[in-house]
């Protein structure tokens, strides 16, 4: 049901808005965490890193497309505590590309694994990605200290399984060297492009922020089906918020804004006056 609501979102804005016409677009996935502090016996609860008073999450694989300042997530795969994680991003980017080309991916440092990484050569999926900071990365780094950036080519990472990559070492805007991975050849001169590319993943934070406080339905409930159904039903409200700024946005000024015009919360009160003071007749 979700699925189908999120293509009529996303198909209306591409049928009507040239920003979404394009012949490729870059995505952003990630894994959304929503705090659990329940029964740890669900098969949907996973466990992490502490956050919030706790290292239990109901967690989500999500993935968004980023268009002119404004994302819209297109897909969204909840996650059980025994699903191998290579299997899930292959899901994600099968499903993607059934709807829109893909230009580039960007990927945080949780998903710098062999085997997501071989899921995303083998859906030929170009991706950027930071890289963790192994003993092998940092030897490339001291031998780069006198130069701004470096490529290495048919990098290896990991022992048992193993993924071959491009290293990209370069300097970021104070002079501090950084580590991204990519299935892509960059030319030196152009690295610095990197900062530029991944910053569009940058947005996704703030939108989860948004999800959390602006459209999702506050519960103590421990019930899966519920939480499942509140995260699911607040991404579709947040993709029709964007929608409906673009709306605006072209209306008023003919370009759209990065900065949404109709703020998330002034969005809710209008939605909530509509449904349930004047609903259409």
């Amino acid at each position: 049901m979700f699925e189908k609501i999120f293509d009529v979102i996303f198909n209306f804005a591409k049928q009507n808005y040239n920003i979404l016409k394009r012949r490729q677009l870059n995505i952003a996935i990630d894994i959304h965490k929503i705090p659990y502090y329940g029964d740890k016996n669900d098969p949907y609860v996973t466990e992490g890193e502490p956050d919030r008073g706790t290292t239990h999450f109901f967690q989500f694989l999500t993935c968004s497309i980023v268009v002119a300042g404004n994302r819209f997530t297109i897909d969204a795969i909840p996650i059980h505590k025994l699903d191998a994680m290579e299997d899930l991003v292959d899901q994600l980017i099968k499903r993607v590309k059934q709807k829109i080309s893909v230009d580039k991916a960007y990927l945080d440092r949780g998903f710098d694994k062999p085997k997501i990484i071989n899921v995303l050569k083998t859906n030929h999926t170009r991706f950027v990605m930071p890289k963790i900071r192994s003993d092998t990365v940092k030897a490339w780094m001291d031998k780069s200290e006198d130069c701004k950036s470096r490529v290495i080519e048919g990098f290896e990472i990991g022992t048992k399984d193993k993924a071959i990559v491009n290293l990209i070492l370069v300097d970021d805007e104070e002079g501090i060297k950084r580590a991204f991975i990519t299935n892509f050849h960059i030319p030196e001169q152009l690295t610095h492009y990197l900062y530029r590319w991944y910053s569009k993943r940058w947005g996704i934070e703030t939108k989860y922020r948004q999800l959390d406080h602006d459209f999702k339905a506050k519960t103590t409930s421990k019930d899966y089906s519920l939480r499942l159904f509140y995260f699911l039903f607040s991404v579709c409200l947040y993709n029709l918020w964007v929608l409906v700024n673009i709306c605006i946005s072209l209306s008023l000024y003919g370009r759209v804004y990065e900065k949404p015009v109709l703020t998330a919360k002034l969005f809710a009160v209008i939605l909530y006056k509509v449904v349930y003071e004047d609903p259409p007749t």
